[in-house]
């Protein structure tokens, strides 16, 4: 910061990365009508990973008082929360679990059963913040990482900031939503899951891809198309494999 010469005011710089912040949390706000909260969860993760020294995100939700995964930036964090949900130990767990947002913690001593899994895809660490409305906890937005120390107190508060901003999105969908409309968009964004594993799985054994790379596919081609990420992973999973995904010759 430095003194304007003409009135001696502060004038204030914007960094490159304070205008991506600022262009992310636009993003997560401006969707359309009818936009897809699975797609816009995911986009939470991507942008996590962009802007935190984080190796990975996924989101957790509470669902009927149990822990659900629901979405994550790529197949290694979908597949450590997982574990998580089947050993039911782990710190997305205990975030969504506690209500409570879980500061980067070393792992081997608090999830010795679930910490094998993670020192092996290379995570030694992980935190958490609260994904929320403005009256009730989802779950948990969950920072996976290669190492500590790893994050400060202001890149928790960025990555609430983001969490928070997508809670208002799905809280304002169709303007105010009230609490059971937003769980039941969550109900369906969950049975989505399962469809876009399939539609991934499908195009990843057909064209020879990694699951990444399947999703990517799935998501660009959702978004040329203006469709919901749901709708297309539905009909790549009845077999009906569009044109598009096919290689070129």
């Amino acid at each position: 910061m430095e003194t304007d010469a003409n009135d001696g005011r502060p004038v204030m710089f914007t960094t490159e990365r304070e205008a991506r912040i600022a262009q992310v949390v636009i993003d997560l706000v401006h969707r359309p009508a009818d936009f897809d909260p699975l797609e816009l969860l995911h986009d939470l993760t991507a942008r996590a990973v962009e802007l935190l020294p984080v190796r990975g995100a996924s989101i957790t939700v509470l669902d009927d008082g149990r822990v659900s995964y629901i979405t994550a930036s790529d197949e290694v964090c979908r597949e450590l929360t997982e574990n998580q949900v089947d050993l039911y130990e782990g710190p997305c767990i205990d975030s969504a679990r506690t209500r409570k947002p879980l500061e980067p913690a070393a792992l081997d001593e608090r999830w010795p059963r679930f910490a094998p899994y993670a020192h092996e895809a290379g995570i030694s660490a992980m935190a958490a913040v609260s994904l929320r409305l403005p009256q009730t906890l989802l779950g948990a937005l969950n920072l996976f990482m290669t190492h500590l120390p790893c994050m400060g107190g202001p890149d928790l508060q960025l990555a609430q900031t983001l969490a928070d901003t997508t809670g208002l999105t799905l809280a304002h969908r169709h303007e105010l939503a009230d609490k059971n409309t937003v769980l039941a968009q969550l109900q369906t964004a969950l049975d989505s899951r399962l469809t876009i594993e399939q539609a991934k799985g499908m195009l990843a054994g057909r064209f020879g891809i990694d699951m990444d790379e399947a999703f990517a596919r799935l998501r660009n081609h959702a978004r040329y198309q203006q469709r919901k990420l749901s709708d297309v992973a539905a009909q790549v999973a009845r077999g009906d494999v569009p044109d598009a995904f096919r290689p070129a010759r």
